[in-house]
């Protein structure tokens, strides 16, 4: 009995420490998908294939097909990127399943930023116009090296469906970024040269004798 007990101690454990890592972190962003009436008039959703094309954490009635990935904005050239861009094709067995996504970004340390919850759309069997895209700022995140992780949840159960990440595909992982704060053009250095020594100053005192010198000889041939 005491071994099961310790067992279930350890499991609450790593459970509220799992917890404590991961942190609400909302970005502003933007999604892009077609109309759910453009969608759900296209004729290549009435099936859906038996099984899904990239390796994933997890699957069931609905899975990942596909995932691109693309980082942009690096103002001060440093190679960490402030701005994401991430589109995937989801497919399901059933004629339509509503359903939402969850972003997630993950650094070496295991800490997990919950950075976006997307709004509920909906995926029509294996149609190739029900693709989702989101266009997102960064804020507020430590610079580091990281991964995604994208969760398709059911819309109405919040049931996890499938479960994509940078553990799972290249496309998704060694991910630089850095909040656009940090992300800004680099310094602009101004090298102020100033000649001194003894050649300087003899040359600005010949330069005043000049002067002088000459303001006599114009006051002299007035005079005259």
């Amino acid at each position: 009995m005491r071994p099961y007990i310790f067992a279930l101690l350890l499991s609450q454990t790593a459970l509220a420490t799992a917890a404590e890592d991961v942190l609400d972190v909302p970005q502003q962003t933007r999604e892009i998908a077609l109309p759910a009436s453009v969608v759900a008039a296209n004729t290549d959703a009435d099936t859906a294939p038996a099984s899904y094309q990239i390796a994933q954490a997890f699957s069931s009635t609905s899975w990942f097909d596909s995932v691109d990935l693309e980082m942009s904005r690096d103002l001060d050239n440093d190679r960490y990127y402030s701005k994401l861009y991430v589109k995937f094709d989801a497919h399901t067995q059933k004629q339509r399943q509503d359903v939402y996504a969850v972003y997630s970004l993950i650094n070496d340390r295991n800490q997990l930023y919950q950075v976006y919850t997307s709004s509920i759309f909906a995926l029509y069997g294996s149609s190739r116009t029900d693709q989702f895209a989101i266009d997102m700022s960064l804020s507020d995140i430590p610079r580091d090296m990281y991964k995604l992780r994208i969760q398709l949840r059911d819309a109405a159960s919040g049931a996890l469906l499938a479960e994509l990440s940078g553990n799972d595909t290249s496309s998704l992982s060694r991910l630089f970024l850095e909040s656009a704060s940090s992300d800004g053009p680099p310094p602009v250095v101004i090298v102020e040269e100033r000649h001194g020594g003894s050649v300087g100053i003899l040359a600005l005192t010949a330069l005043s004798l000049l002067g002088i010198s000459r303001r006599f000889q114009v006051q002299k041939s007035k005079q005259r």
